[in-house]
């Protein structure tokens, strides 16, 4: 009988908890210079709030393939590492120069990579100092509640506890912006998100020693 009542009170807490979370799911519409929809599929949501707890480190893979990075965009919460494998036959330099998550992997061929750990949350703009046409994005996140964007725009974040939250969007031609939400429990809160993305202009990017690329020597380069 005392085992059985265990039980029921172990299932009573565990509903609890279920219960005491909700979803947040929404929306995102990227506007152009002409206000066509563009594709808001490399978009990233998270959720920030005192309710939001610190996620474990986790790994993440950004590859080096055809002179792009696959993929173009990764999310990892705080903590995580990432590796940079190299699947081409010709040599990479991967490095950033974002603000907290500054890393140089040098120069190296095919194989694993090197992994670096991103120490700070924000938005890490990766690049390779060989090839100027290379760029991917590292969105680091505070917490794990977090999503990417489909085609259509949807998001969904489940199992978010109940409290008042920020929920940022992030886009590379529409920027960040954040919206309050406030989650309650056994409840989804829908959030409609618009970005406006008329005013990006895609703008040239240094190399790791703040140069631009095309002042340098074929030799020093390969």
């Amino acid at each position: 009988m005392r085992a059985l009542a265990a039980g029921l009170a172990l299932a009573a807490g565990i509903g609890t908890a279920v219960a005491a979370s909700g979803t947040v799911r929404g929306t995102l519409t990227i506007t152009g210079k002409k206000s066509e929809g563009l594709d808001p599929s490399r978009s990233v949501v998270w959720l920030e709030g005192a309710a939001a707890a610190s996620a474990p480190p986790s790994k993440g893979v950004m590859t080096t393939r055809g002179k792009k990075f696959a993929p173009e965009v990764l999310v990892l919460p705080l903590g995580s590492k990432v590796e940079f494998p190299n699947e081409d036959k010709i040599q990479h330099n991967v490095f950033s120069s974002s603000e907290g998550n500054r890393f140089d992997v040098g120069l190296y061929g095919p194989g694993s990579g090197t992994e670096i750990v991103l120490r700070e949350p924000g938005i890490v703009r990766v690049y390779c100092n060989v090839h100027p046409q290379m760029a991917g994005f590292v969105v680091v996140t505070p917490t794990a509640l977090a999503a990417r964007a489909g085609s259509d725009g949807s998001f969904e974040i489940a199992d978010v506890p109940a409290g008042a939250y920020e929920l940022k969007v992030w886009d590379e031609r529409g920027g960040t912006t954040s919206v309050a939400v406030e989650v309650k429990a056994g409840e989804a809160a829908v959030v409609p998100v618009t970005l406006d993305a008329s005013r990006f202009k895609r703008s040239t990017h240094l190399d790791k020693n703040g140069r631009p690329y095309e002042e340098r020597g074929a030799a020093e380069y390969p």
